[in-house]
Parts: structure tokens; C-alpha cells; sequence
């Protein structure tokens, strides 16, 4: 015979804090996960307790009657919950309840209340009112049964036909009835499908939606495909870069940049992955010269300058600081042109001057510049686009990302300027390699600091191939020796090893090239030429 609640409820609080955890770190391994699975069935068991009694509330109103609130904004309010969290405790508790067996296993701890809410949601599902009380119970039994064989909370929701078709064959859905559901849904879902985007305000554009089945299906499976696809490049990668070291094609420096560089691409959670993916299958298509044009032109980076703004940088480069009389800019002068070059989007957000540059190495230009009252006064043209001819060429020369071990093919990369167009680099292909999305802030140039020490790109002056040379200061978390194996590496760019002679410590001071951005994501923070840990991805 049962106890009261209310005395049994405070033995087991009585219970929980009699428990000693000071020696579960020293039980054997085997006692942890027996310790695990003891306390995971007992909280799901306080789970489905709770919601019997949650469905109770709800069924009596008793909230409404005692504190005049509604049950889940009383759950809201009282637990510290957000008010979707506590209609779905509402929600979950009916489904668990909704059958004296489902919630008897739930209860007896057989059942987990997840499968137990899943197999209530389907008795719902069922025309209960056609069905005899005999036909309730084996749908019921059909149900716990599938739970205890080890069928998912999703299999579970979905065997309502299935379950029909056992214990009320006559009420089962025929093949015909099924196909016009399944069309019916099909129509619904393609009069909801929406793609939205809004700007966050952090500096982010937030991407939601909802697609029909079979199309949503395939964009989830393209993507996954480029994820694993993409964990694939990394241990081959991987694999390349030791070899590389092994024969002496990397030095020991080298090899480490590039080691940390590809661990950055390592760390990468699931949903990141799939957001690069996303913007890389929009890259590729832009690049293989899929993208229609809009309004009769292509698609282009337009920046808008306030006019005064663009004065000032007339006036004096940011570049090398010196005025045109050759005199240096103070601190404060300087930093007013750095927040000068942050430019805005078509849409009013903020672009940093990092973000402008990388974007624009491999799109059109139009500058656009504003007067004071933000009239049109004068509009460039397109002059540094990377030509079709000269992609192709590209392509064919680098065959992807230049970048130590990266294996990102040609058709996924960007064209990178190694010395920068406002610099008065041309755009030919003895000033541009290929770069894929994450490694193109790391060899960026840093347009207020040439002398920081960063990741640049040299062209060997016997082949006229590029290559990556790593920063100085990665030598420096070397083991001792390693220096040495850095400068008498084999085939090592003789004029980047001058210059690094020549300006020890300065990364070679190759001014053209220095840029302070996070790998994996170009521009994603603003320049900072006082820090060194920014620079590598």
C-alpha cells in the first residue's frame, strides 16, 4: 500500500543530502558508471514524478485558483524559467500522463520520460474515439514495448501508422489516404518555406528559416558532406605537413606555424563548420561564375567614405604616418585615420578597414564618394578586378590555397594581392596567389604597422611560384636549434631569408604584407597592431 507523499517525498530529500561524495573520485571505474546510471534513473524517475504532479496542477487549476496566474507563467515566474521552457514542462507532463501505462513505466523508472512523452504524443495522435477501450491498451502495450527494444524518442513519434496498423487495422490510414497526407504536407511546407537574414548588431547577420522536407534534406546533407569532407582535408593535411617536414621541403619553423595554424581549423565545433561550409559553397559559386547579376551588374563591394574622412587620407597615407611634408603623425592623428578607414555597408553597418580590405581582394570596387550633405560627387570604376583569364591562370599555377599543407582546392579559394592595390600593387598574376577563406586574414598586410611580424608571401625568383614564410616569432617557441634549420631549410626563399637577416626579430619587415587578423575568420576583429597572438589562425 502506498505512503504519503509528503513523508516519503522528505526521506528522499533526507536521502540526497546524506550522500558522501568525498571518495567517489577514488572508486574503480566500473563503480563510477554503475554510480552514473543509478543517479541518471532516479532523476528520470523525479521526472516523470514531477510531471504527474505538473499535470495535475494543470488539469485542476489549481495555480489560477491559489495565485491567479496560469500554470506555465506560475513555472516561469517562480522557477527562474523562460516562458517556452515552461510551456514545454506543461506540454510534457500531459503527454506523460496521457496514458495510465505510459506513465506507470515512466514512474517504475522502465520507460525514460522522453520516450514516455513521445509514445503519450502518439496515443494522442490515434482516433482514440473509433478505437475500443482493448485497442487503447495494445497501442499503449505496442508503444512500451518499442521503448524497451531500444526504438529513439523520434522512431517512437513517428510509428503511429505502424501502430494502427497493429492493433486497428480497419482504422490504418490505407496507401492512397497516406499519399495525399504525405502531398498535403508537401504543399503546406512549400507555402511556409522562408529564408530570413538580420543583422545582429555584434557585428554578425543572424540566418534563420525552414525549407520542405526533401529540400531541407538535401541542404543538410550537402553541407554535412563538405564538413566531412572538410575533416578529411585536415588529417590529410596533417599528414602532408610531417611528410613535408621529414624531406626537408618545411623547416622546423615552418612546419610548427603551419601545425598551429591547421589546429586552429581542428578546433572547430559542428555548427561552426556548417556555417563555413555555407559561405564556402556561396564563395565557390561566385567564383566559378555562377552568381547572376542584379540590376543588370554584378555583384560588387560597394564602401562609402564620409567625404572629410577621405580628405584626410589624401592628405597623409596610413601606410608609412608621414605627412607630405615628410613629418610624422602624432598618436592621436593616427588613430583618427584608423577610425577613418572603417567604411559602412549598403545597408548602414559598420565594415572594419580589415574586413574592407580582404573582401575586396578578389571583387569589383566602386568607391563612392559623399559630400556633406551625402550627395554622389564622384564614382570610380572597376580597375583591380581579377580578370576570368587571370583566375583561370591562377588556378592552374597554385592549384589551391598557397598556404603550408592547406589543401582547399582552387575553385574554393580567394585571389589575394600580395602587394596590397592601395599600395600600388598591380593586379597580374606575379602579385597574386590563391588563398582560401580561413588562411586570408593571416597573410593580409597590415595596412598601419609594415614592420609587424606576421605570416607573408614571397615568389621564388627562379620558378615564379609563391610561398608562405611564417612569422619570426614563431621560432621562438621552438625547441633550442631550431633556428638554424629554419635558415638552412632547402629551397627556401633566398630574398626573404636577406631580409630577415637584415631586420632580425622583424618578421623580414616585408611592409607589404602584414595584416592582424584571425585566420578563421577574416576582419572578425578589429586590427590590432599591438598584438602578436592575432596574428596566427
Amino acid at each position: 500500500m502506498g505512503r504519503d507523499f509528503w513523508e516519503l517525498s522528505g526521506v528522499i530529500e533526507q536521502a540526497l543530502d546524506a550522500i558522501d561524495h568525498t571518495g567517489d573520485s577514488r572508486m574503480p571505474d566500473t563503480r563510477k558508471i554503475a554510480a552514473m546510471n543509478r543517479a541518471r534513473t532516479l532523476a528520470d524517475r523525479m521526472v516523470a514524478l514531477a510531471a504527474v504532479y505538473t499535470d495535475l496542477v494543470a488539469s485542476s487549476g489549481a495555480t489560477e485558483k491559489t495565485a491567479g496566474t496560469p500554470l506555465s507563467d506560475y513555472l516561469a515566474l517562480t522557477e527562474g524559467r523562460s516562458s517556452s521552457e515552461a510551456n514545454g514542462l506543461v506540454h510534457q507532463a500531459g503527454r506523460i500522463t496521457a496514458d495510465p501505462a505510459v506513465r506507470d513505466a515512466a514512474l517504475a523508472g522502465t520507460v525514460s520520460p522522453g520516450k514516455a512523452a513521445a509514445a503519450g504524443a502518439v496515443l494522442r495522435e490515434l482516433p482514440r474515439h473509433d478505437m475500443s477501450e482493448a485497442q487503447r491498451q495494445a497501442a499503449a502495450g505496442v508503444l512500451l514495448d518499442q521503448a524497451a527494444a531500444g526504438a529513439t524518442t523520434r522512431q517512437i513519434s513517428r510509428s503511429a501508422d505502424r501502430v494502427l496498423e497493429q492493433v486497428a487495422p480497419e482504422l490504418a490510414p490505407t496507401a492512397a489516404g497516406r499519399a495525399a497526407e504525405t502531398e498535403r504536407r508537401r504543399q503546406r511546407a512549400l507555402k511556409e518555406r522562408e529564408l530570413n537574414f538580420a543583422d545582429d548588431g555584434r557585428g554578425s547577420v543572424r540566418v534563420w528559416g525552414r525549407l520542405p522536407q526533401t529540400e531541407g534534406d538535401l541542404l543538410r546533407k550537402v553541407i554535412g558532406a563538405c564538413v566531412e569532407r572538410g575533416r578529411g582535408d585536415e588529417r590529410r593535411e596533417r599528414e602532408t605537413l610531417k611528410a613535408q617536414k621529414v624531406t626537408g621541403e618545411l623547416s622546423a619553423g615552418q612546419y610548427f606555424a603551419a601545425r598551429t595554424a591547421l589546429q586552429e581549423r581542428e578546433h572547430r565545433t559542428t555548427a561552426q563548420r556548417q556555417a563555413d561550409a555555407m559561405v564556402d559553397m556561396a564563395t565557390a559559386l561566385q567564383n566559378a561564375g555562377q552568381v547572376p547579376a542584379a540590376g543588370g551588374e554584378a555583384p560588387r563591394v560597394i564602401v562609402t567614405l564620409d567625404y572629410m574622412q577621405l580628405l584626410q587620407l589624401a592628405v597623409d597615407t596610413a601606410a608609412t604616418g608621414l605627412r607630405p611634408d615628410g613629418t610624422r603623425l602624432d598618436e592621436v592623428s593616427a588613430a583618427r585615420l584608423r577610425t577613418a578607414l572603417t567604411g559602412t555597408t549598403e545597408n548602414s553597418a559598420d565594415v572594419s578597414a580589415s574586413q574592407v580590405r580582404i573582401a575586396c581582394c578578389d571583387a569589383g570596387i566602386l568607391p563612392v564618394v559623399l559630400g556633406e550633405a551625402s550627395e554622389i560627387l564622384d564614382v570610380g570604376r572597376e580597375h583591380r578586378l581579377v580578370t576570368p583569364q587571370i583566375r583561370k591562370n591562377l588556378a592552374l599555377r597554385d592549384q589551391g590555397c598557397t598556404f603550408p599543407g592547406c589543401q582547399v582546392p582552387a575553385q574554393a579559394c580567394q585571389a589575394h594581392h600580395v602587394t596590397p592595390w592601395w599600395a600600388g600593387g598591380p593586379t597580374s598574376l606575379d602579385n597574386l596567389v590563391l588563398v582560401c577563406r580561413h588562411h586570408h586574414g593571416a597573410i593580409e598586410p597590415h595596412r598601419f604597422n609594415p614592420a609587424a611580424d606576421q605570416w607573408r608571401i614571397t615568389f621564388d625568383p627562379d620558378t615564379g611560384r609563391p610561398r608562405a614564410i611564417p612569422p619570426a616569432r614563431m621560432r621562438r617557441d621552438l625547441p633550442p636549434g631550431s633556428d638554424a634549420g629554419e635558415r638552412s631549410a632547402p629551397g627556401r626563399d633566398k630574398r626573404a631569408e636577406a631580409l630577415e637577416e637584415a631586420e632580425p626579430g622583424s618578421g623580414g619587415g616585408h611592409g607589404q604584407n602584414q595584416q592582424g587578423n584571425p585566420a578563421h575568420d577574416p576582419g572578425g576583429r578589429e586590427d590590432r597592431p599591438d598584438s602578436q597572438d592575432s596574428l596566427i589562425a
